[in-house]
């Protein structure tokens, strides 16, 4: 096919959009739905993985050591700790820490009822954050077998709880993307098969008087790029809109638990780009496809 050929079915394909107006609202109003529908399960499940991750992150491992351990020896246990993968910030915990704790804990700050008692009895410890919790049981069985240490202390079955609801979460979440895509799919083919329809004579014409199929295709090639394109471009921006407000809402309205939690749901501004690629990539792919495949019966004479 020649260029200048081209060029003439690409104007035509848009110039179709505006002379078929009524369908070509019909299909973005479509399209822009399901994008939206779509776009928002994967948003849902983004941040309540990233949530899930932070309340996670929240854990808090204690380490005791036993009352004979050599009196530098939490300078090489701290060092060992900080080597190890999926574990955060380290806190040594001295015996004297551990007394002021237990000071303020349970004697309101009253020191002076056990000035000069001797600290030895207490244990010194880490306080150490888990990073990661599918890793928390491992971790803890790993800082078990260490030298000189008595205990280790962790929400392991809290833990356990968050890494099943992050598989959940994923798992729901990607069917329900998955599922949404298809119906999206057969939505927009159904939708510009109609527009297809309504303009069969045209292609008999077309196809009576020598055009090939790919002369044919091309105009409503375009038309279905351009539609996805534009239907992409208004998703994105509703997309944008609501999700800021929905921030704000979430921001304005939570306790404060609940905000420390909300807090960490992610700015729009770190994944837009990679949702205008989904919109993009999608808008492009099924109106296109969907606006060659739609009009595969037409042609034949």
């Amino acid at each position: 096919m020649r260029a200048s050929s081209f060029r003439y079915l690409v104007k035509k394909g848009i110039k179709n959009l505006w002379t078929n107006r009524m369908m070509t609202v019909a299909s973005v109003g479509t399209l822009v739905a399901c994008l939206l529908i779509v776009g928002l399960a994967v948003l849902f499940s983004i941040n309540v993985d990233n949530m899930v991750e932070y309340i996670g992150e929240q854990n808090e491992m204690v380490i005791f050591l036993t009352l004979d351990a050599p009196e530098d020896y939490h300078l090489t246990m701290e060092q060992e700790l900080s080597q190890m993968d999926g574990l955060g910030s380290i806190t040594y915990v001295s015996r004297e820490e551990a007394m002021d704790s237990v000071v303020d804990k349970y004697l309101e700050g009253d020191s002076g009822l056990l000035e000069g008692m001797d600290t030895d009895f207490l244990p010194e410890s880490f306080r150490v954050k888990i990073i990661d919790p599918a890793l928390a049981e491992t971790l803890v069985q790993s800082v078990q077998r260490m030298d000189y240490v008595e205990k280790v202390e962790a929400p392991t079955e809290l833990t356990r709880t968050l890494v099943n609801l992050r598989k959940m979460v994923n798992t729901f979440g990607g069917a329900i993307i998955a599922a949404l895509v298809i119906v999206s799919m057969v939505i927009i083919t159904n939708t510009i098969r109609a527009s297809v329809y309504t303009r069969r004579k045209e292609i008999n014409i077309m196809k009576y008087v020598g055009a090939t199929n790919a002369f044919i295709r091309v105009p409503f090639a375009v038309e279905g790029v351009v539609l996805g394109i534009f239907a992409a471009g208004l998703a994105f921006f509703i997309t944008w809109g609501g999700y800021d407000l929905f921030v704000q809402m979430v921001n304005t309205e939570s306790t404060t638990w609940l905000a420390s939690v909300t807090s960490h749901i992610l700015p729009f501004d770190t994944i837009a780009l990679r949702l205008l690629g989904y919109y993009m990539a999608a808008g492009v792919a099924v109106g296109g496809c969907g606006s060659a495949m739609s009009m595969r019966g037409y042609l034949k004479v």
